[in-house]
């Protein structure tokens, strides 16, 4: 993790903190503070799961569409095209049950990251990326595992 840059690593660590808060609502219920719509309960923590797995996994998502188009770089319809697919598959898979969300999402984030290692073996990302991503992916999966099973 040395090499990643360190604003980088920070807000990404920082962006983090939901995903645990979230998981610590379900297995700890009602000792986190009440924030907003927040109450600190396994209903909450599931739906804060739900909802900000589904904002980061869209965002990164768009940073693929980002990677692909920069400095003046010609994507093509294959690279453009992955990086939509998450969020279309997101669009058609997300459910009204935000255990079944947490879930998907799971599947989600791991398809990404098998699209992120796509990109990154045809130099499309930035050279520390994967080393960011992937321990993030693992634990956002655990946290959102938590949302769907326990």
């Amino acid at each position: 993790m040395s090499n990643i840059p360190r604003p980088a690593l920070v807000i990404s660590m920082i962006g983090l903190i939901p995903f645990i808060v979230g998981a610590l609502a379900i297995l700890a219920p009602d000792t986190l503070p009440q924030i907003g719509w927040f109450d600190g309960g396994v209903s909450a923590g599931r739906a804060l799961l739900s909802l900000y797995g589904t904002m980061i996994l869209c965002f990164l998502a768009g940073s693929l569409w980002g990677f692909a188009s920069r400095h003046g770089r010609k994507p093509g319809w294959i690279e453009l095209g992955l990086a939509i697919a998450p969020v279309l598959a997101l669009l058609f898979a997300m459910s009204n049950d935000p255990s079944r969300s947490c879930a998907v999402l799971v599947y989600a984030f791991a398809g990404l990251l098998l699209i992120e290692c796509w990109y990154a073996r045809r130099a499309i990302v930035v050279w520390w990326w994967l080393s960011l991503r992937i321990p993030l992916t693992i634990v956002v999966s655990l946290c959102l595992m938590i949302g769907a099973f326990a």
